[in-house]
C-alpha cells in the first residue's frame, strides 16, 4: 500500500517542479533569442523523446 505522503513534503516537491519549469523555459528563451534553436525545433525534439520513452514503459 501507498504510503502517506507529508504535506510539507509534497509543497518543496511542488516548489521544485515549479522552478525546473522556470529555468527550463528561461533556457529555451535565450537559446531562441540568440538562434541557436527555434522554439518549435525543441518541441518536436521533446515529443521524439516522449515518444521514445512512452515505448520504453510497454
Amino acid at each position: 500500500m501507498a504510503k502517506e505522503m507529508d504535506p510539507e513534503q509534497f509543497e518543496d516537491i511542488k516548489e521544485m517542479m515549479v522552478y525546473e519549469v522556470v529555468l527550463s523555459e528561461a533556457l529555451v528563451n535565450l537559446l531562441d533569442k540568440k538562434g541557436l534553436i527555434k522554439k518549435a525545433e525543441l518541441l518536436e525534439e521533446i515529443k521524439k523523446i516522449k515518444s521514445k520513452t512512452i515505448e520504453k514503459k510497454k
